[in-house]
């Protein structure tokens, strides 16, 4: 049973940054040390809605049917989700290597590679409950 917790506790981690993304899209920007070129209107429509509405629809979704459907069939809705958070991590790892000039040593990279491979652990940790 603690798998499943985990799983939506990740899960509700990743609709929480999503939510925030939409609510407060600057937040995101800062914390990511993106900005929008203010020269270009739109751009916080596109923290809002990449960053914002895909992370929180994904994962609510996601959410959904870890609540309502088998763990077996909720595997399908978790798996791609804890592979993305993952991928990001594998390709922050990979900017810290082949980045170093544009990174320096790597500073909160490495913060973000934590969170990043525990989130994704976290959501993954609901296929625990089948061994």
């Amino acid at each position: 049973m603690i798998f499943h917790y985990l799983c939506l506790a990740g899960l509700g981690f990743g609709a929480f940054v999503g939510l925030i993304a939409v609510l407060r899209p600057a937040a995101i920007a800062n914390s990511l040390r993106l900005q929008a070129d203010p020269t270009k209107p739109g751009g916080f429509a596109e923290f809002r809605a990449t960053f914002g509405g895909v992370f929180f629809m994904i994962h609510t979704t996601a959410l959904v049917c870890v609540t309502q459907l088998p763990a077996t069939a909720s595997v399908f809705a978790i798996l791609p989700i804890a592979m993305a958070w993952f991928g990001a991590a594998f390709a922050r790892l990979a900017s810290m290597v082949l980045d170093t000039k544009e990174n320096g040593q790597g500073g909160i990279n490495r913060y973000w590679v934590l969170l990043e491979v525990v989130v994704g652990a976290m959501i993954l940790s609901l296929i625990g409950q089948f061994f």
